[in-house]
């Protein structure tokens, strides 16, 4: 369904009753790479998925964007959904947008679950993630779609779900190129928060094989995290949401029934 949120209409689903948990996804990505979750979780929880400004079927704007402007698209969608507080589940991109929510607006968050955590890029990927930027725009997206998929997916993916990387790679074709240059470029200039400024309890979820945020990033959050916990996937890449569904269900139900 399509709904006003600040300045233009937000794609979004959702699905079943109860306490609400919003899932939001990453760079390239689309509500839909949550499916297998909202549709599990939605058994038991109200669920809460959409596109984030510029990606899947929510429009574009032409202003600059930036974590501090998706985090605001976020409050007035909870807003909009008369949604008081909810659990927080981010993929990639998507958990600097929870963990900097987390920080603004504490009393809205019962809890985070970050897949692919990030703190904040490091100066040389901040310089890859521009020149991506640049290349895109120029180029489109046919420029990097390939080295998107091989860096982000497990050797185990590639070699035994080749039908799941081709429907990644139409997903990643399918963005707008000046969009999904102008999430670049709010990614690359994207700062860490305090960590200890977040009281919510706070699940990690890594692949074993996750290149794009490594396991020693999750590791090195789980220590600045008041209340943290890490659950590595084997075989597993930074996609984990697709790569090892079934895994990431588990861990995210296990993690929500302690709470």
């Amino acid at each position: 369904m399509l709904g006003q949120v600040n300045d233009l209409k937000v794609n979004y689903e959702s699905k079943g009753d109860g306490d609400v948990i919003v899932f939001v996804h990453g760079l390239g990505g689309s509500l839909h790479i949550w499916n297998s979750q909202t549709t599990v979780c939605s058994r038991y929880y109200r669920t809460l998925s959409y596109d984030l400004r510029g990606s899947g079927r929510t429009g574009l704007s032409q202003c600059e964007y930036s974590i501090e402007l998706w985090v605001s698209d976020l409050k007035e969608l909870l807003l909009r959904e008369n949604i008081e507080a909810a659990h927080l589940a981010g993929h990639s991109l998507g958990t600097l947008v929870v963990q900097h929510f987390a920080v603004s607006y504490p009393h809205m968050v019962k809890s985070l679950t970050l897949v692919g955590g990030f703190t904040e890029p490091s100066e040389a990927a901040r310089k890859g993630i521009y020149d991506r930027s640049d290349v895109v725009r120029t180029n489109g997206m046919d420029a990097v779609a390939d080295a998107i998929i091989e860096g982000g997916f497990s050797s185990y993916s590639k070699h035994t779900n080749s039908a799941l990387i081709g429907l990644a790679k139409d997903l990643l074709l399918r963005n707008h190129p000046e969009a999904y240059a102008a999430s670049c470029r709010a990614l690359a200039q994207a700062q860490a928060i305090d960590h200890s400024k977040v009281e919510a309890p706070v699940l990690l979820i890594v692949g074993d094989e996750d290149k794009v945020s490594p396991l020693s990033m999750s590791k090195l959050m789980s220590r600045r995290f008041p209340r943290a916990q890490l659950e590595i996937i084997p075989n597993c890449g930074h996609w984990a949401t697709i790569e090892m569904p079934d895994a990431v269900n588990k861990s995210l139900l296990n993690f929500l029934s302690t709470l």
